[in-house]
Parts: structure tokens; C-alpha cells; sequence
């Protein structure tokens, strides 16, 4: 059970929460890149995580623990996300999703291993109840769903991951901004523990952006003081 939430995980860790878009968003122009407030015609990201230790700041280099590249059609539409994960004692994680569709009208085949487990595949669809609240089902498996609702402008405000009617973990974002830029997200995350629901706090402070106004590189705190420094993150884009 603790690997399914861990893999659940896997799925938000990437994405900075926004919801600071001025225009009114119509159902036609939603696209995947909207839940993340990717500024301008993004056609990749990677986002490298980075261990603080003894307070030092590491650099960029190829020690990260963990590396996310996702992959955008023109539109805003994605392609793939490709996630490689150390977890330490836990152990390593390394996925792939291909998706096809565009708009609200999205499916997706993940490919990946968990730790030392056999390689899966697993297919995807995105389920629609209204405008802003869809579900991630897989025919596969119907007894694990992940729920997810946007606001008003797309932006991810909240998922969920269930096992049947039992919620397993659940991620709520809250973001704020300063010149139109994302300058502060707070998440919280409650994990499912053998019955035992655990709260704990991540909070992202953006340091630098790119000329586009998208962030560059951030402070990961996991407590809501921000006195000791978890992990820095690290953001490459390329445009069309």
C-alpha cells in the first residue's frame, strides 16, 4: 500500500500549483500545460531535485535525486513525462507515460518499475464529472482512481488517490504570486498509514525565472517555518 501512495506521488511532485491567471479560460482552450501555469509556447521542461546537506546548496550536476522532462505539443497539449526517481532506503522508481488525445479528451500508457519490481504498463484515461474535476482511471484497475479538481483557470488545487472509497494520499496547493509570477507554493499532504492519516507541508520558494517569467530555480522547504532547507530544484525550458 505504501508503494501505490509512493507511485500516486509521482504524479503531482513535478507540477507547481497556479491559479493567478487574469483571463477567464473557456473549456475549448484547456490544455494540460494550463494546470502548471507554464509561461509562453513551452515545448519541454526538466526539473532536477536536489538533497540539501549540511546546509550547503548543491549544484547542478548529474547527482540529482530525482528528474522529471515532460514534453508539450505547440498547443499545450502533453506529449510525454518522463520520471526518474531516488528514494533512498525506499528504493528507485523509473516512468514513462505517453499521451495521446488533446483538450479534456486525454489517455495516457505509463510504462514503469518500482524499486527492483517487474517492468508494468498500465493505460490511463482522463474521466470528466464537470468542468474542473476529472478522475484518472485505468481499465486495468478500477479499484485505485486519482481525483483531481482545478480552479476556475485550470490551475491544480487539489488530488486525491483512492483505493476503492479509502483515500490513500492527498495533495492540496495553495500558491501565491508577485508580478505575475509564481512566487510561493505551499502543499499539503496527507498519507494514509496504516489507517493513520499523517499531515505534513512542502513549501517551493521560487529564486530565479527565465526571460518568459517561469521559474528557474527554487527553495523546497518541508516544514511551514522554512528554517532548515530539504531540496533545491533546478528548471531547464526549451520554447518553439
Amino acid at each position: 500500500m505504501i508503494k501505490k501512495t509512493a507511485i500516486a506521488l509521482l504524479f503531482f511532485q513535478v507540477f507547481l500549483s497556479c491559479n493567478g491567471q487574469e483571463n477567464k479560460i473557456t473549456e475549448t482552450t484547456y490544455t494540460q500545460k494550463l494546470e502548471s501555469e507554464l509561461k509562453g509556447a513551452v515545448k519541454e521542461v526538466i526539473s532536477y531535485t536536489y538533497k540539501v546537506e549540511n546546509g550547503k546548496i548543491p549544484l547542478k550536476n548529474a547527482n540529482y535525486t530525482g528528474k522529471v522532462t515532460m514534453t508539450f505539443d505547440s498547443i499545450g497539449n502533453v506529449i510525454t513525462i518522463n520520471k526518474l526517481w531516488d528514494f533512498g532506503t525506499t528504493g528507485k522508481s523509473a516512468f514513462l507515460s505517453r499521451y495521446s488525445g488533446k483538450g479534456k479528451a486525454i489517455s495516457f500508457i505509463e510504462t514503469g518499475r518500482f524499486d527492483d519490481g517487474d517492468l508494468k504498463k498500465i493505460n490511463f484515461k482522463h474521466v470528466w464529472s464537470d468542468d474542473y474535476n476529472y478522475a484518472i482511471r485505468s481499465p486495468e484497475d478500477s479499484t485505485f482512481i486519482t481525483f483531481i479538481t482545478l480552479d476556475k483557470n485550470y490551475s491544480l488545487l487539489k488530488s486525491v488517490y483512492k483505493h476503492k472509497e479509502t483515500v490513500l494520499f492527498m495533495e492540496e496547493y495553495k500558491t501565491t504570486y508577485k508580478d505575475d509570477k509564481i512566487l510561493e507554493t505551499t502543499i499539503k499532504t496527507t498519507n494514509n498509514f496504516d489507517g493513520k492519516m499523517v499531515v505534513s507541508y512542502q513549501i517551493q520558494v521560487v529564486q530565479e525565472y527565465d526571460n518568459h517569467g517561469n521559474p528557474t530555480f527554487i527553495y523546497e522547504y518541508n516544514n511551514s517555518s522554512k528554517q532548515k532547507m530539504e531540496n533545491v530544484l533546478y528548471k531547464e525550458y526549451t520554447y518553439y
